[in-house]
């Protein structure tokens, strides 16, 4: 039922448009007819009076419209300026966020790596102090204890 109630609100509102524009056309058919029937009914001088004068109110309409027109022409061209103008401003802020990202990644790339060479020098002065052996050590000490191994005699070759 639901439905039937949509498509009929659906044609009446469709239908609506041209329902208003016959009624206002209607309207201004019998208000110039009643205008005429008035002007009829005035002696000649003042009817050309209120011919005159219906002329003026015509011309300064259409000089309205005139200036409307001229007027709503200048806002949107100042409007498509702002818009230019906040977009000039939006992309700007974005280059100099990016500069800035970047800037921050150079610097903290910089105090990172005084960072980790202080504590590499710190670190290594503590291995001296210890007298460790290093990776490098070991595997030449590995080296040579394997080819002491080979050059000693086993059981079977003292025996």
């Amino acid at each position: 039922m639901a439905s039937k109630r949509t498509t009929k609100r659906g044609t009446v509102l469709k239908a609506l448009p041209k329902r208003v524009q016959r009624v206002q056309a209607e309207a201004e058919k019998a208000l110039n007819q009643g205008y005429k029937a008035t002007l009829n009914l005035l002696p000649p001088g003042p009817r050309k009076a209120v011919r005159e004068l219906g002329s003026q109110l015509d011309d300064a309409a259409t000089k309205l419209r005139a200036n409307g027109r001229k007027v709503l022409h200048t806002v949107e061209r100042r409007g498509e300026a702002v818009a230019d103008r906040v977009e000039k401003v939006v992309t700007d802020a974005e280059k100099r966020g990016e500069r800035a990202v970047r800037r921050f990644e150079r610097e903290s790339a910089k105090w990172l790596e005084a960072f980790e060479s202080g504590a590499r020098r710190a670190l290594r002065a503590v291995v001296d102090q210890l007298d460790l052996a290093s990776a490098h050590d070991v595997a030449q000490l590995s080296r040579r204890v394997g080819a002491l191994e080979r050059k000693r005699p086993t059981r079977k070759r003292a025996a």
